[in-house]
C-alpha cells in the first residue's frame, strides 16, 4: 500500500471558503519546511471511481481507513465501523447478531430481507456480499477500508441510495513474509489470525490468511429451566482466505480469490424493558396462568440486561464460501481491460426467544435461510493526460430462500400452531454505465458518469397457518377486488415476478487551488429496486413495490496544510438530499377490511447534513483525530394508505442528529531499535435515536407517556483504549494490551417494541459491554 506524506501548502483554517482564499496568511508554514510535523499513511489509496487515486483527490465524501488503523482499533466486524464514520450506523432485529441493517446519513431500509435490496452494500474485493446474514464475514486481512457516502448509482455494481463499504484485502508479496496474531480477552475470548506471502515462482505468488475466534459470550441465562447457564453473545468462528495472483504476461495479470468463513454465534437475548397490562394476550396468559405468568415476566424485566432468561435454545450461524476471478489486461499505454467473476453461496439458520423471558409466549423455531449469486462485471480504462474515462456493463444474478417459521402462543392455545412462511427469491440484475473526467484547465476538471439499470424481480410464496394454506389471490370467477379464495394445501404456492429500471447517474466538477486543497461540488442520482414483500397472505399485502430514488447535492473542501508546525488535514462536506417513493413497511386494510403490513412507495423527504473531519499532528509522534456529523432528516410528505392519516411528523429512525468522535494517538520512538510505544485512546459519541423502524408517529403516540422514552436510545459515549509495544526490541514482535467499552455503556442496537401491538410488550437488544484483552503480534 502506497503511503503519503501531508504536504503544509498556503491556506487558512477557517470556513471551507477562506480556506481556498488565502495563500499568504501570515503563521502557516509552507510545505518547503522540514521542520514541520507530517502525518504518515493519511491519505489512502482508495478504488471509489474504480481506479488507484488518493483519497484527496476524489470529489465526493470519502472515509479511509489503512490496515494500521483497523489494527489499532480492532475493527473486525461492521458494528465497528461506528467508530470511524459518524453517520455510519449498524442497527439489529430482535437477538439476530448476523442480520445487520446498515445505514449511512439516514438512508436505512425498513429491515433485512430477502426481496428487498439493501440501501448500503458491502463489497470485498470488488464484490457486493450479499445477504445481510453473509456481510459481515470478511474483516480481516485487510489493506483498508473505505466507507463511500451519498448514492452510489453510476460505477458500482449493485445501485445503493445510501453509500457502499469497500473492502480490500492484502494481496500476496513478492517475498517470503509471516504476519501473525494471537490474543486472549474477557469472556472466554481466544483469538488467531494468520497471514503468509509465499512467492512460488517469479510470476506467481499466494498469500494464504485466516482467522479463528472463540468466545462463551457475555450473557448468562438465569433462569431456572433447561438452559439454566447458557452463555449468550459468544461465538466460534473460523476463516481462510486464499488469494492467488498471476503474472500471466508483463501485460497480464490475473488474481483468483477463494473464501470460506463458518460464524456460529449462541444468540444475543433481548431484555424486556416494559409489559402492557391491558394488551388482550397479556391478560389471556394471566387469566390462565395467574401471577406464575405475570412473576415471569417481571422477573426477567426486571434483570440486569447481561442476566437474562429463556427457554429456547438460541443461536445465530451463518457459512459462507466463494470464488473470485479478476483479470486486468493493460491494451496499450492508456486502456486497460478488467474483468471481475464471482460465485459465493451463503447459508444461514437461527433460533431466537423472541418473548425474551422464559414464558412460552412467542417463540423463533429454527429458522433458514440460502442464497447463492454470480455476477460478471467487464471495465474499460483509458488514462489520457486531460481525459479519463471508464466503460462497463454487469450482470447480476441471486437465487435462495428464507424460510421463517413462528410459533405464536403455544402456552395459551394447548398446542403449537406454527406460522410458517417461506419465500424463494430469483433476481437478476443488468446494467451498462461509463464515466468520463476531463481536465478543463490544469486545475478545473468535470466528471459525468451514466448508468442504466434493468432488475427482474421474482419471488414465489408459500405460507402456511398451521396446516392450512394461508395465501389468498383474487377470485376471477366474480371479478369482485373483495372476494378472495385460498390456494389448495396441496399447491400452496404464489409465483410473482415484476421488471423495474431507471437512469442513474453523477455530475461533478473539482478544483485544485492548490496542489493540497481540493474544492469540489458533486450531485448523483441511486435507485433501489422494487420488489415484493416475503411476508405477504393476501393481494395488498404482496402486491409490488416501486423503486425509491435519492438525488443530492454535495459541496465540499479537502486541505492538508500546517499552521505553524503543526500538519493538519480539514476536510468538510455539506449535502442534501431528495429522497422519493421511500419504501415503508406500512398497515393497510385487506379486501375483508382486517388489519395486514404492506411494504409501500409511503414517503417524500429531505435530508440536509454537514460533516467535518480534522486531523491534527502538532509533532510526530502526536496524532488527533476528530470527526462531527449533523444530519437533519424529515419527511415531506407520509400518508398512511389505509387510513389517510398525516404521518409525516414520523422520526427518522437510528439517524443522530449529532454524533462524533475523537482520537488521540501517541506512537514514541524508543531508540537503540528498541522498538515503538503507542497509546490510541478513542471516544465516540451518539445523540439520541429512535430504534423500531416500523413506528410511525401514529403508534408513537398510542404509548403512555412513561413508555415513549423505551422507543428511544438516548446520547451516549464509547471509549476505547489500547496500549502496545512495536517491534519490542527490534524483534518483529509487537505487543498491546486494549479495553472496549471503558465505562461499560449500556446501549440498545435494536429490539421488538410491540407495546400497543399484538404482544403486549417491549425488549431490547444491547451493544456488548465493557471487555478487555491482549494481543501478541509478529512478523517475518
Amino acid at each position: 500500500m502506497k503511503k503519503y506524506r501531508l504536504r503544509s501548502r498556503a491556506c487558512r483554517l477557517a470556513v471551507a471558503a477562506s480556506i481556498a482564499a488565502t495563500s499568504t496568511a501570515p503563521g502557516i508554514a509552507l510545505a518547503q519546511d522540514a521542520q514541520a510535523a507530517s502525518v504518515d499513511e493519511s491519505a489512502i489509496v482508495v478504488t471509489a471511481r474504480r481506479r488507484d487515486e488518493n483519497a484527496q483527490d476524489v470529489p465526493i465524501a470519502i472515509t479511509a481507513v489503512s490496515s494500521k488503523t483497523i489494527e489499532e482499533l480492532r475493527v473486525v466486524q461492521a458494528e465497528d465501523l461506528e467508530i470511524l464514520e459518524p453517520t455510519f450506523s449498524v442497527s439489529s432485529s430482535s437477538g439476530y447478531v448476523n442480520k445487520n441493517v446498515y445505514a449511512l446519513r439516514g438512508i436505512r431500509p425498513t429491515e433485512s430481507i430477502y426481496g428487498q435490496d439493501p440501501t448500503v452494500q458491502v463489497y470485498l474485493a470488488d464484490v457486493v456480499q450479499s445477504p445481510s446474514q453473509g456481510s459481515n464475514l470478511g474483516f480481516y486481512d485487510l489493506e483498508n477500508i473505505q466507507i463511500l457516502k451519498g448514492p452510489q448509482g453510476t460505477l458500482f455494481g449493485r445501485n445503493t441510495i445510501g453509500g457502499a463499504i469497500l473492502l480490500t484485502p492484502r494481496k500476496p508479496g513478492y517475498d517470503f513474509a509471516v504476519d501473525a496474531m494471537v490474543g486472549a480477552g474477557s469472556f472466554g475470548l481466544f483469538e488467531t489470525e494468520v497471514g503468509v506471502d509465499i512467492p512460488v515462482a517469479p510470476t506467481f505468488r499466494l498469500r494464504l490468511a485466516g482467522r479463528t475466534i472463540d468466545s462463551d459470550g457475555y450473557q448468562t441465562n438465569v433462569g431456572t429451566g433447561a438452559f439454566n447457564g447458557t452463555k449468550y453473545g459468544g461465538e466460534k468462528t473460523r476463516s481462510i482466505r486464499a488469494t492467488m495472483v498471476a503474472d500471466l504476461t508483463d501485460r497480464i495479470r490475473n488474481t483468483t480469490m477463494v473464501t470460506y468463513d463458518d460464524k456460529n454465534t449462541n444468540g444475543r437475548i433481548q431484555v424486556l424493558q416494559a409489559i402492557n397490562p391491558d394488551n388482550a394476550l397479556i391478560a389471556a396468559y394471566a387469566s390462565v396462568f395467574g401471577t406464575a405468568f405475570q412473576d415471569t415476566l417481571e422477573r426477567a424485566r426486571n434483570r440486569d440486561i447481561n442476566d437474562v432468561e429463556s427457554n429456547l435454545d438460541n443461536y445465530d450461524d451463518v457459512e459462507a464460501w466463494s470464488v473470485t476471478n479478476t483479470t486486468v489486461a493493460e491494451l496499450s499505454g492508456a486502456l486497460t481491460f478488467k474483468s471481475i467473476l464471482n460465485y459465493r453461496e451463503v447459508d444461514s439458520r437461527t433460533s431466537i426467544d423472541l418473548d425474551s423471558s422464559e414464558a412460552t409466549i412467542l417463540h423463533s423455531t429454527p429458522q433458514y435461510a440460502n442464497l447463492d449469486h454470480h455476477s460478471v462485471e467487464l471495465q474499460l480504462q483509458s488514462d489520457g493526460d486531460r481525459f479519463d474515462w471508464t466503460l462497463g456493463g454487469f450482470y447480476y444474478h441471486e437465487k435462495g430462500e428464507e424460510y421463517s417459521p413462528g410459533v405464536f402462543f403455544p402456552a395459551l392455545l394447548g398446542a403449537i400452531n406454527p406460522i410458517i412462511q417461506r419465500g424463494i427469491v430469483d433476481n437478476t440484475s443488468y446494467a451498462v454505465f461509463g464515466q468520463g473526467s476531463y481536465k478543463l484547465t490544469d486545475k478545473l476538471t468535470a466528471t459525468v458518469g451514466a448508468r442504466m439499470n434493468w432488475d427482474k424481480k421474482g419471488l414465489t410464496l408459500n405460507s402456511f397457518s398451521g396446516s392450512t394454506c394461508s395465501l389468498q389471490v383474487y377470485n376471477d370467477a366474480t371479478a369482485d377486488p373483495n372476494d378472495l379464495v385460498r390456494l389448495p394445501n396441496d399447491d400452496c404456492f404464489l409465483p410473482l415476478s415484476e421488471t423495474f429500471s431507471k437512469p442513474t447517474g453523477s455530475v461533478s466538477l473539482d478544483y485544485k487551488v492548490t496542489p493540497d486543497v481540493l474544492v469540489y461540488a458533486t450531485s448523483r442520482l441511486g435507485y433501489r429496486s422494487g420488489g415484493f414483500n416475503l411476508r405477504g397472505d393476501i393481494p395488498v399485502e404482496y402486491a409490488p413495490f416501486g423503486s425509491e430514488t435519492v438525488v443530492d447535492l454535495e459541496g465540499g473542501i479537502k486541505s492538508d496544510y500546517s499552521l505553524g508546525m503543526m500538519a493538519m488535514r480539514t476536510n468538510v462536506a455539506v449535502y442534501h438530499q431528495w429522497y422519493s417513493d421511500i419504501q415503508r413497511t406500512v398497515a393497510v386494510a385487506n379486501a375483508g377490511g382486517s388489519p395486514g403490513s404492506a411494504v409501500e412507495n409511503a414517503a417524500k423527504a429531505r435530508v440536509f447534513g454537514i460533516e467535518l473531519n480534522q486531523m491534527l499532528r502538532p509533532t510526530d509522534w502526536l496524532t488527533f483525530d476528530l470527526s462531527y456529523a449533523y444530519i437533519k432528516p424529515r419527511y415531506k410528505s407520509y400518508i398512511d394508505p389505509a387510513t389517510g392519516t398525516d404521518l409525516s411528523d414520523t422520526p427518522f429512525q437510528f439517524t443522530p442528529r449529532h454524533s462524533g468522535s475523537v482520537r488521540g494517538t501517541i506512537e514514541a520512538p524508543l531508540g537503540n531499535d528498541a522498538g515503538t510505544l503507542r497509546f490510541v485512546a478513542n471516544a465516540s459519541w451518539q445523540d439520541e435515536i429512535w430504534i423500531n423502524s416500523l413506528h410511525t408517529i401514529e403508534t408513537i403516540r398510542e404509548h403512555p407517556p412513561e413508555i415513549v422514552p423505551l422507543l428511544k436510545q438516548k446520547a451516549y459515549w464509547v471509549v476505547d483504549l489500547s496500549a502496545g509495544w512495536d517491534n519490542v526490541m527490534d524483534t518483529g514482535i509487537d505487543l498491546s494490551a486494549y479495553v472496549r467499552n471503558l465505562f461499560d455503556e449500556e446501549y440498545k442496537v435494536g429490539g421488538i417494541q410491540l407495546y400497543t401491538g399484538a404482544t403486549g410488550f417491549i425488549a431490547a437488544a444491547y451493544g456488548r459491554p465493557r471487555s478487555a484483552g491482549v494481543q501478541m503480534r509478529f512478523r517475518f
